[in-house]
């Protein structure tokens, strides 16, 4: 039951102004009395909205969590609010709030709010007009701790440069800032993306970066009082907070010190990428439905995939008309009288979540147009049987995005198999896109594979050359599945890319011994040494029979290959095309095997230049975790005899086939071939780890010889032991991290 409230709460900030004694009088009946133990929790983020509270005694204190870093935004006393929620449509606590002193609060909630909306409609616009600004503190503040610009600065004093600010709202598509203009002002991105470039004579364009929220623009024009360097575009609709030059000067006489060793230092920091990383912006992602047949079932899976990394929602239509109990408002138009409405509960949802995915309608309606102007990242969703001819709605979505620096994936989907994928390169021709991904029906693990690589969380591993070292690969990667650790992108050179191919066809550690050992053992036929002193017949027939005609883009992994191009000098990649060939290009030994010719240009193993190609990784696993996988030793073929003078192969050959002879175990010239084909990149090889590789494993295989594949189940079994022991002392490591 409602408790009649004091006098004395009507001296809250939110009633200033307000004149209206019914109205007032009204909302203290409303008002329930509240009394807060010292720290207890008031609410926590991600709690459903249920009112909001006036304090009248005490201190709540607001923070916010992401991404496992605590922020205090503020501190609420006495005739302050807190839990300010968005009077129209429903939402989640982007904050928490806790007590840290014993607290007299005041409790209204949403629906008495409303309901005062419907007794006293211009009063209750004017209080929610004021909470709707609180919510733009809040959102200010968060951006503010969040910028390098202001990092270390005291609660008082963010308070003050806010005070000083002015909201703004920037539509899609509009040039903020123009370069060489004067730097009157600097703005900071409460919600939104910003595109930063340069442009010069004869319209060269050079993009500087992508700003999110945290992150200022404009601010070295304006604290060296400089012309504009570069221009910002807005490439979503966006709010920022501008802090004119005379309002920074204002603040900066009042706090001299403070201003100045904080945005010299940070702007310092930041220039030499040493400071902390600011928080990411909430990634959105457009779900675009082509094949208009299987959106629920993808979405929900989709959802849950991302909440691993996030607290994830997935907005349509029907969905964001629910939350404001009015069919038809997410198909407002951007002129319309709920634009400001819908755009402020967008804007919450952003903050609220670390992930949203905007889901399309089926064509180009309002709320698709919407849904674009949101996107980061938009992904298509194709059904694999259909026609892969572009949709109507897809030509669409790409003229509306036009040039915009969005990402675009494409999802193909599948019925529930293991058999490998066919002619996918026909959905890929003829379409710009970062990447493809195959994913079947109610298979969780191609959702989850899906929502790593969209987050930043992929894990890719690199296996090196080595011969019949290579075998502990498979080791490695028996020991990967079983202790959980998802792999999904793997590639590598010689051996190294022949189990990695098998790995992405998404073979048995089993197959892979079987299939690797037949490939190993079925040897070639030696030729006329003109080119080399194996013709590659054999090698390339057993390749084609394990592998077909089948190409990278059919895999259900991502998968690459590296070869050494001796006609340029440079190291080539394979991720694309013909699977056996990029096999195929990275197994020719210079000497042993004839080389591979691609264009004319003369391709050999990628053992010459880079062995482990950990940089390759780099590239394409962007911001994943790389795992390095080395089988073979700086030192090796060591304690040879002395041939001084010359060495005779006939008297190799007689020492060979004579058990009475001293010297038994000369390396042959194919040992001697293989080693030398490495030893470039092994002398590239720490270069290449460094700062590179988040863990480099080198299995304990020095024992056995390149050749040694009657050994293959031998080193496969140490590669698997060490593996174990070294992936669960990674495993303890990154949990006692958090």
């Amino acid at each position: 039951m409602a408790v009649r409230a004091e006098k004395s709460v009507l001296n809250n900030i939110l009633f200033s102004g307000v004149e209206d004694e019914t109205f007032l009088k009204e909302i203290e009946r409303k008002l329930e009395k509240k009394t807060v133990k010292a720290s207890e929790t008031l609410f926590k983020q991600g709690d459903d909205v249920k009112g909001l509270y006036l304090v009248l005694s005490g201190q709540v204190q607001v923070y916010t969590n992401r991404d496992g870093e605590c922020y205090i935004l503020s501190h609420a006393e006495s005739n302050h609010l807190v839990g300010e929620f968005l009077p129209e449509g429903g939402s989640v606590r982007s904050v928490g709030a806790q007590v840290t002193e014993d607290t007299t609060l005041y409790f209204l909630s949403c629906a008495e709010f409303r309901e005062l909306g419907k007794q006293f409609p211009e009063q209750s616009q004017l209080l929610a007009l004021k909470i709707i600004n609180r919510l733009f503190w809040n959102r200010t503040i968060l951006a503010l701790h969040l910028s390098h610009l202001f990092e270390g600065l005291s609660e008082k004093i963010v308070r003050r440069l806010i005070s000083e600010m002015e909201i703004l709202s920037i539509p899609s598509n509009t040039l903020l800032i123009k370069q060489e203009d004067i730097s009157d002002e600097l703005y900071i991105i409460i919600a939104g993306q910003f595109q930063v470039y340069r442009s010069s004579a004869g319209s060269n364009f050079e993009d500087l970066r992508i700003a999110g929220r945290g992150e200022p623009i404009g601010e070295i024009g304006v604290i060296c009082q400089s012309s504009r360097l570069a221009n910002a575009l807005s490439i979503r609709d966006s709010t920022v907070a501008k802090l004119s030059r005379a309002s920074y000067e204002k603040v900066l006489k009042i706090y001299p010190i403070e201003i100045s060793q904080t945005f010299v230092k940070s702007s310092v920091n930041y220039i030499l990428e040493t400071n902390k990383s600011p928080l990411k912006p909430a990634d959105t992602f457009v779900f675009a439905d082509l094949s208009q047949t299987k959106k629920p079932e993808v979405i929900q899976q989709l959802t849950v995939a991302l909440s691993e990394f996030g607290q994830t929602i997935f907005l349509t239509s029907d969905r964001v008309d629910a939350a404001f109990s009015h069919k038809g408002i997410a198909q407002s138009a951007f002129n319309s009288e709920y634009n400001h409405s819908l755009l402020h509960w967008l804007a919450e949802q952003e903050i609220t979540h670390r992930y949203v995915v905007y889901v399309t309608d089926d064509s180009m309606t309002h709320w698709t147009l919407r849904c674009l102007r949101q996107a980061d990242h938009v992904l298509f969703l194709a059904n694999r049987k259909a026609r892969p001819e572009k949709s109507d709605l897809e030509k669409n979505i790409l003229n509306e995005l036009g040039q915009k620096r969005v990402k675009k994936t494409l999802l193909l989907n599948h019925p529930s198999s293991n058999s490998v994928p066919e002619q996918s390169s026909s959905w890929l021709k003829g379409r710009t896109l970062n990447a493809h991904y195959h994913i079947r029906d109610e298979n969780r693990a191609d959702y989850s594979r899906v929502a790593r690589f969209l987050t930043g969380n992929s894990i890719g591993i690199v296996l090196g050359g080595g011969g019949a070292k290579g075998f502990a690969h498979i080791g490695v990667i028996r020991a990967l599945n079983e202790l959980n650790i998802p792999v999904d992108l793997i590639g590598g050179n010689s051996i190294g890319a022949v189990i990695a191919a098998q790995y992405a066809m998404q073979w048995t550690h089993v197959e892979m011994i079987e299939r690797t050992l037949r490939l190993c053992l079925h040897g070639d036929r030696f030729t006329l040494p003109i080119r080399s002193l194996f013709s590659g017949k054999r090698m390339t027939k057993a390749l084609l029979d394990m592998f077909g005609d089948r190409e990278i883009e059919d895999l259900w992994l991502r998968f690459f290959s590296v070869s050494c191009n001796i006609s340029r000098a440079t190291v080539m990649t394979h991720s694309s095309g013909s699977l056996l060939a990029a096999v195929l290009n990275s197994n020719v030994p210079p000497g042993l095997f004839p080389p591979q010719v691609v264009g004319g240009d003369l391709l050999v193993d990628g053992a010459l230049l880079n062995n482990v190609p950990v940089d390759v990784m780099a590239e394409m696993n962007d911001g994943g975790t790389i795992i390095a996988v080395d089988v073979n030793a700086c030192e090796d073929l060591m304690n040879n005899d002395d041939h001084r003078g010359g060495v005779s192969g006939w008297q190799l050959l007689l020492n060979k086939i004579n058990p009475m002879a001293e010297d038994n175990s000369s390396l042959g010239m194919i040992e001697i071939l293989t080693r030398a084909s490495m030893i470039g990149g092994l002398a590239q090889r720490k270069k290449g780890m460094d700062g590179v590789a988040d863990l480099y494993l080198q299995p304990p295989v020095n024992e056995f010889s390149l050749m040694a594949y009657k050994d293959a189940k031998k080193i496969e079994e140490a590669g698997y032991r060490y593996a174990m022991k070294e992936l669960q002392k990674w495993l303890g490591k990154k949990k006692s991290l958090g």
